[in-house]
């Protein structure tokens, strides 16, 4: 999707109503379930592969849900209806809440990101349980009794083979080096910084950045989300 600078502007200037959104749906679903989603930062971007995500908070990366002003925000030719955005928050909720909260024995049948356990914690706060969006899902009824005691059934073979795709594209730009020795970007936090060094992994990349007081490590999907070039 392109959009002008005047769309973009716009699409900007949306993030504080759509973080009251969030921060009211989340503040409520923490106390219905004891805990702390509302307080987790929340980022938004112009990805247009994907609509949202949610991160974990490990090695080196920092906790966050991600949202994509070209899929949420409403001054868009075609936005989302209020109950399908508000269906994606809860989407990302669900996998915060799975790392956040015991999950039954008997629901941790199915591994995966969006496996029994996800669907588990979708079914606790009326999210749908599938993986990919589909337009009016927010909406609907869900059989959620189906979704956690059945596998894969041949009707979704085809959308699994969407997701896998889709799961593999993402691994593939996270492991695609987007910068070099040398750069310099301007960090939220500690200011602007060089990269002296890149650490390609399996799925991810390292990146050392040096500032003025220490050197410090970032994934760098993380820092195309957070920084700019100086």
């Amino acid at each position: 999707m392109q959009i002008n600078k005047q769309q973009r502007d716009a699409l900007l200037r949306e993030c504080s109503t759509l973080l009251l959104e969030i921060h009211t749906l989340y503040s409520d679903l923490d106390r219905r379930f004891h805990l702390r989603g509302a307080g987790i930062p929340v980022t938004f971007g112009f990805e247009t592969d994907q609509l949202g995500s949610y991160t974990q908070g490990k090695d080196y990366s920092e906790e966050e849900f991600h949202f994509s002003l070209l899929f949420i925000g409403r001054s868009l030719p075609h936005p989302l209806s209020k109950e399908d955005r508000l269906d994606l928050y809860k989407h990302e909720y669900a996998h915060y809440m799975q790392y956040h909260m015991p999950v039954p024995k008997e629901y941790r049948w199915q591994y995966g990101t969006h496996g029994s356990a996800w669907k588990y914690c979708c079914s606790l706060i009326g999210a749908a349980p599938t993986p990919l969006y589909r337009a009016g899902e927010g909406s609907m009824d869900h059989d959620y009794e189906k979704a956690l005691t059945s596998p894969v059934s041949d009707k979704t073979i085809p959308v699994t083979d969407v997701y896998h795709r889709e799961m593999e594209y993402r691994k593939k730009r996270a492991r695609t080096v987007r910068y070099r020795l040398g750069e310099r970007l301007r960090h939220p936090r500690y200011g602007i910084g060089e990269i002296v060094d890149i650490a390609a992994q399996p799925d991810s990349v390292r990146i050392s950045m040096k500032f003025s007081d220490q050197t410090r490590v970032f994934d760098q999907m993380w820092l195309i989300r957070h920084t700019e070039k100086v």
